[in-house]
């Protein structure tokens, strides 16, 4: 697969020198995304058509609930229930005539037919599956972050000053770990793959001991006998850690306000 390059956006995500720059991309991108189908593209027919066949996963129809745009939600919802409404009804209507009758009824149970592979019961349960996990917004920010993942080996690839500010970086959080190692994998030759193992791994590993000593710390700093003691880098510890597990980018606490 042949991907763009956009470097800016990826230089903009290290100079915020966070957990994982694509958590950071992920998360402003996401943001745009939300805005975008709240606002011109709700009468946009070709963004119409595909949000009516596709729609989105609950995460995201939560989001867009909460931007308040409830007319533009409510007028793009509506269209894509009525052709989920649609779907259903013509597998359904499929599933009752297979089932149409006591005898056919028996005899599927009998023989162990009617909700095998290809029945109208697995077609249904395939699309009802298919349909709840479907969402424009996850499908647009996957093609996305698989292009700044490839960016990030472009840049670490052809520029010295971005080498050395990975270097300096904390790598990614283990969900966009894998996506990184899957777009090297699938686009670096053996050798650069190699290279790019020989350079991520350190940083990897520094980064997750770092994590664990730092939230260490922090549930420590919450016995009595360290309260006066100096918080080091672990103020951050709790939110940087889940970051890091989840791939969830999450804002740093106030610094003004202590925990303990």
């Amino acid at each position: 697969m042949k991907y763009h390059i956009d470097t800016i956006p990826v230089w903009d995500a290290y100079s915020q020198q966070d957990q994982c720059p694509l958590c950071v991309l992920e998360y402003n991108s996401e943001k745009k995304y939300v805005d975008f189908f709240l606002g011109g593209s709700v009468m946009e027919p070709s963004t119409r058509i595909d949000v009516n066949r596709i729609g989105f996963c609950g995460n995201h129809f939560m989001q867009l609930y909460g931007e308040k745009n409830r007319l533009g939600l409510a007028l793009i919802t509506h269209t894509h229930l009525k052709e989920t409404i649609g779907e259903f009804q013509r597998l359904t209507q499929d599933l009752k005539r297979e089932k149409k009758g006591l005898l056919s009824s028996l005899k599927s149970k009998l023989t162990g037919k009617g909700g095998g592979s290809g029945s109208p019961l697995s077609t249904l349960l395939e699309w009802l599956n298919d349909h709840h996990h479907s969402c424009m917004i996850c499908d647009r920010l996957e093609n996305l972050l698989n292009r700044y993942a490839y960016t990030i080996l472009y840049l670490w690839q052809k520029d010295n000053k971005f080498s050395e500010t990975l270097k300096k970086s904390k790598g990614f959080c283990l969900h966009h770990f894998a996506l990184i190692m899957k777009i090297a994998n699938e686009t670096l030759s053996a050798k650069l793959f190699d290279r790019w193992i020989d350079s991520i791994l350190p940083i990897q590993t520094k980064t997750l001991d770092q994590l664990e000593a730092d939230l260490l710390w922090y549930t420590q700093k919450f016995d009595y006998r360290n309260q006066d003691k100096p918080w080091g880098n672990s103020r951050d510890a709790l939110p940087r850690t889940l970051q890091t597990l989840s791939g969830q980018y999450m804002e740093p606490p106030d610094p003004s306000k202590d925990d303990v």
